[in-house]
């Protein structure tokens, strides 16, 4: 496994949000997106992470302090070549991968799958998708695999706004690399430093830029309205029940809520409309009636639920049955 300084972008307003809290702090089945982020690469093995934050910064500083991880502050939004900037002095000389902190849904897999193809070129590289309504987005002028020019939508053509081919943002470069985030300028309609610029200087040079395609774009794409909110928290509560129905749980309907940080032993039985919450434990041979909702409780093996039970921070004892309506508070 390479070695990586991560730097994770986390700075923005995100206006789009219509909301007063941080985006990277709103809620996937139960956890802020970043901390989602965070722990992807955490599996990475890399032991520098350092968030870049900014607006917003006084809610998402204790929160990632949580994850043991370096942070820095970019005081003026003047884009994101300059927010990479900001996070220079935290880098060990390592090859840097750069992540975003409103992309919840990537997955290991994808982020080994890249670093693969990375591997194999040896060159700047980012991460593309294609998508119907690529407004907003980056478009990727791509020759093959070759990448020679990342236009921002604000300055794009519209002979470039048809190109449906977009940038994640995700991207990686070499250490020997690195010097070139100072040679990026800010000569644009926003006058921004964009990392994506990075493309037009490599090419100055001689050197080659890559693109890596991936084909789920709502894996590797950021956050930005309520609407994508709610899609993603729909992907992640499937995501989560699959993994519990393939290590042995029971699952009777599609619409039961588990949240991301649970434990649920083999041949537990949960039926429709329950809530598993928070950092709750079931154990094995449980049976979960309907309308339960269990938040931060630890439930021990052959515990029955009659169904419509409300727990919150308790311990329910081996075998024990509680009946219908109980309610159980610390």
């Amino acid at each position: 496994m390479n070695r990586f300084d991560v730097i994770i972008l986390a700075a923005g307003k995100a206006e789009r949000m219509k909301s007063e809290k941080p985006k990277v702090l709103h809620e996937i089945m139960g956890k802020p997106m970043i901390g989602y982020v965070i722990e992807r690469a955490k599996e990475l093995a890399t032991d520098n992470i350092t968030v870049v934050v900014g607006f917003g910064r006084e809610k998402i500083i204790p929160f990632i302090s949580l994850y043991n991880v370096n942070f820095t502050v970019q005081t003026e939004q003047k884009g994101t070549g300059h927010a990479v900037l900001c996070a220079e002095d935290s880098l060990k000389g390592e090859d840097l991968l750069i992540l975003y902190g409103d992309v919840p849904l990537m997955d290991t897999s994808t982020l080994l799958d890249f670093i693969e193809f990375y591997n194999k070129k040896r060159t700047i590289t980012f991460m593309t998708t294609s998508v119907e309504d690529p407004s907003g987005y980056g478009r990727v002028i791509m020759e093959g695999e070759y990448i020679k020019a990342i236009i921002e939508d604000a300055e794009a053509t519209q002979t470039q706004r048809e190109v449906k081919e977009i940038n994640t943002g995700i991207c990686i470069i070499p250490a020997e690399h690195l010097s070139l985030l100072k040679e990026i300028k800010n000569n644009n309609k926003k006058g921004e430093y964009y990392l994506t610029d990075i493309c037009h200087v490599a090419g100055e040079k001689g050197m080659d830029v890559k693109g890596f395609h991936y084909p789920v774009a709502s894996y590797v794409l950021g956050i930005n309205s309520r609407r994508e909110l709610l899609e993603a928290n729909i992907i992640m509560r499937d995501r989560i029940n699959l993994f519990h129905m393939q290590n042995g749980v029971t699952l009777l309907d599609r619409n039961i809520y588990i949240e991301s940080d649970v434990k649920i032993q083999r041949d537990t039985v949960i039926y429709p409309d329950s809530y598993i919450m928070g950092n709750s434990r079931i154990g094995g041979h449980v049976i979960i009636g309907p309308n339960s909702i269990i938040k931060d409780s630890t439930i021990h093996n052959n515990v029955v639920l009659r169904g419509f039970v409300h727990l919150e921070g308790v311990e329910i004892k081996e075998g024990e049955v509680l009946e219908v309506f109980e309610k159980r508070k610390s």
